[in-house]
C-alpha cells in the first residue's frame, strides 16, 4: 500500500534537501502529536547516507507507542534536479511493528519557479497495512502541512549559516 503527498514548498530545492537531512526537522514535523526520543545518545546534527538511528515514539510526548529504526540512504539521482533520500528503517516495537514492509522516500525536485517540490511517499505492507493506512494517511497530511509552514524560513537559514533548519 502507498501513501503519497506531493507539494510545492516556499523555499529552494537546496534548502529543502538540507532540511530533509536534519533529525531536528523530522522531530518538528511530528510534534506535538509524536515526540521522537533518540535511544542511543544524541542524534547526529545531520543525517548522512548510511546513518542508522533508533528512536522511541511518544504520543503527546508522554505515552510510549513504540520505537523505530531510521535508516538513511541518499539514492543516486534518477534525473537532474531530482534528489531522493530513503528511510528504509522499520518500526521496531509498538503497533507499527505489525507492518511487514516499511519504505519512506522523500524526493526534492527543483521546480521551474525556483521553489522546491517535495514528494513524500510511504510504502507499507503486510496483513496489518490496511488498518494502518487511515492513521498514517492522517499523519502524512499533518507532515505536509508542517512542511509548508516550516519551509518558509529554510532559505534564510541556508544563507545565514550554510544549513537548513
Amino acid at each position: 500500500m502507498r501513501i503519497r503527498v506531493d507539494t510545492a514548498l516556499d523555499c529552494s530545492a537546496d534548502a529543502a534537501w538540507a532540511a530533509a537531512h536534519r533529525p531536528a526537522v523530522a522531530a518538528r514535523l511530528y510534534a506535538p502529536l509524536l515526540r521522537m526520543v533518540p535511544l542511543d545518545g544524541a542524534p547526529p546534527e545531520r543525517f548522512t547516507s548510511g546513518d542508522r538511528v533508533r528512536v522511541s515514539l511518544r504520543l503527546l510526548g508522554a505515552i510510549p507507542v513504540g520505537s523505530q529504526l531510521i535508516a538513511v540512504d541518499d539514492l543516486v539521482p534518477a534525473a537532474p534536479g531530482r534528489r531522493t533520500m530513503r528511510d528504509s528503517g522499520c518500526p521496531l516495537s509498538g503497533p507499527l511493528a505489525l507492518l511487514r514492509t516499511w519504505n519512506h522516500e522523500m524526493t526534492v525536485i527543483d521546480a521551474p519557479d525556483g521553489r522546491a517540490r517535495w514528494c513524500d511517499e510511504l510504502r507499507i505492507g503486510g496483513a496489518f497495512a490496511v488498518p494502518m493506512v487511515p492513521v498514517l494517511w492522517v499523519m502524512w497530511r499533518w507532515r505536509v502541512a508542517r512542511l509548508r509552514r516550516f519551509a518558509r524560513g529554510w532559505d534564510d537559514e541556508l544563507r545565514r549559516d550554510g544549513t537548513a533548519p
